[in-house]
């Protein structure tokens, strides 16, 4: 990527700078219902509002403190805000969501979407277009202060108009142990220069195994390679793109146009990245570059949950996971003899590449209490909110000027370096209508491979055939 510019779509010039400058963050400029939290049932744009609003959001908000930051944010009491807990699973919250709006169901009101998989539920029109419903102050605000990339994941791809409004981006980074390294014969100067300059992929494999043989550990490096959505938008991307390969012939194509825009699984840097992905684990020398088998064949049937409690164990050296990881790493290392180290994913001949993701706030277009809706979703992008959400759950802040909280913060601060270069490297998911049936294809194809239940190259061949036949039919 450019210099002058983040995979954030943030420029960089702007990213350093305003990791210097946050502002206060106090309620000023919150656009909560009128009355704020003295019991008004009049919202800012003259409805009545209360009742129940549901927020289709994860385990991590439910007792968070969140509903408090919220009211204190804006949100009138007469409003009671209810978190729910879909699967951890995205495609299988995703299909829970798909299934209630089908249903025509009024619950839930709100929910938080996946930023990979919204954009088909919008072309549908199955979320609510936030441009009409809401005040023109409010949505100049989100486009403003927001990461870009996150705005327009959540934007209506034709007519530009905005459905959600971003609550935390995220990518993912390396969390390893530093004590084990050490022992191994690294010291703080080489944890220094991975902060901004990773090693290789080859590189990377033999700094776990001479970690792993000279310690009791039982894993060595940890990732996710389940046959589930985040292998196909996240795992699997960066291992493609580090190698150079690519699904549609390079980024500018991976959101489309559908149909008319070349296939490139089957091309050889395309291989190179299923076969990283394979010799991981396996260590087949099949990968041009001299990749150690140093992860578990259980990583084939492993998503974020399963390696992040086994990390935090204390069971493994090294663990690729989203910046959430870093939170509970160091909640769970403390009092022990365990270090904690952080640095972006290992690089390849094309560099070191990182998965966009992120959740953005949604509203289901059958809710029956939209004027509450509304107000919970105007107090959430207060600056009081975001932070708390970051303190409470390690969920990054969506707006940059809030980037500072994060460099300040005792948790996240001695990493701010290694997030800087990952926020500096994101590889999108082509993102399009299409996108759901083609990641299921990428994710079963790879996964089989991971398993050596075929080769990388029949891997490779099988995905190129069925989404050309997608493109195709488009």
């Amino acid at each position: 990527m450019s210099d002058d510019s983040t995979g954030s779509g943030v420029s960089r010039r702007r990213y350093l700078t305003t990791a210097g400058a946050m502002g206060a963050a106090g309620l000023a400029g919150c656009a909560g219902g009128g009355g704020g939290s003295d019991g008004s049932t009049t919202g800012s744009s003259g409805d009545e509002i209360g009742g129940t609003v549901t927020v289709f959001s994860g385990s991590a908000f439910v007792d968070s403190g969140i509903v408090d930051a919220l009211h204190e944010a804006g949100v009138p009491d007469s409003i009671t805000i209810e978190m729910t807990v879909p699967p951890q699973d995205s495609g299988s919250k995703q299909q829970q969501l798909r299934t209630a709006i089908n249903a025509e169901e009024s619950d839930p009101d709100l929910v938080l979407t996946d930023n990979g998989w919204t954009i088909p539920f919008i072309v549908r029109d199955d979320l609510v277009n936030l441009e009409e419903e809401m005040d023109d102050e409010f949505i100049a605000r989100v486009r403003e202060e927001g990461v870009q990339s996150m705005i327009d994941t959540g934007t209506h791809p034709e007519t530009g108009d905005l459905y959600s409004v971003p609550v935390f981006p995220d990518y993912p980074v390396i969390t390893y142990r530093k004590d084990l390294l050490r022992d191994a014969g690294y010291g703080d100067s080489d944890f220094e220069t991975w902060r901004s300059n990773p090693p290789t992929w080859a590189e990377f494999s033999q700094i776990v195994s001479e970690a792993q043989s000279g310690s009791d550990v039982e894993y060595g490096h940890l990732w996710q390679g389940n046959n589930y959505i985040g292998l196909a938008c996240c795992t699997f991307n960066e291992f493609l793109t580090s190698m150079g390969g690519a699904f549609f012939g390079g980024q500018n194509n991976l959101f489309g146009p559908v149909g008319d825009r070349p296939v490139t699984l089957d091309s050889e840097e395309s291989i190179d990245g299923i076969e990283a992905a394979v010799d991981i684990i396996h260590g087949t020398g099949s990968a041009p570059m001299d990749i150690a088998g140093v992860s578990p064949q259980e990583v084939a049937g492993w998503i974020e949950p399963d390696t992040k409690s086994t990390f935090e164990s204390g069971s493994a050296v090294t663990q690729r996971n989203w910046t959430y990881s870093i939170g509970g790493a160091v909640t769970a290392f403390e009092g022990t003899d365990m270090e904690l180290g952080v640095m972006p994913l290992p690089a390849g001949p094309n560099g070191s590449w990182h998965a966009q993701g992120g959740w953005i706030m949604s509203m289901n277009p059958y809710t029956d209490n939209m004027a509450s809706a509304k107000e919970v979703i105007k107090a959430w992008w207060e600056d009081s909110v975001l932070q708390h959400q970051f303190d409470a759950a390690n969920y990054m802040p969506p707006k940059p000027e809030l980037f500072s909280y994060v460099e300040e913060s005792d948790t996240y601060g001695p990493y701010y370096e290694a997030l800087q270069y990952s926020a500096e490297n994101l590889i999108p998911r082509p993102t399009t209508s299409v996108w759901p049936n083609q990641r299921s294809i990428v994710a079963s194809e790879v996964n089989s491979a991971l398993r050596q239940e075929q080769t990388p190259q029949e891997a490779a061949t099988a995905m190129q055939e069925q989404i050309s036949a997608i493109e195709e039919q488009s």
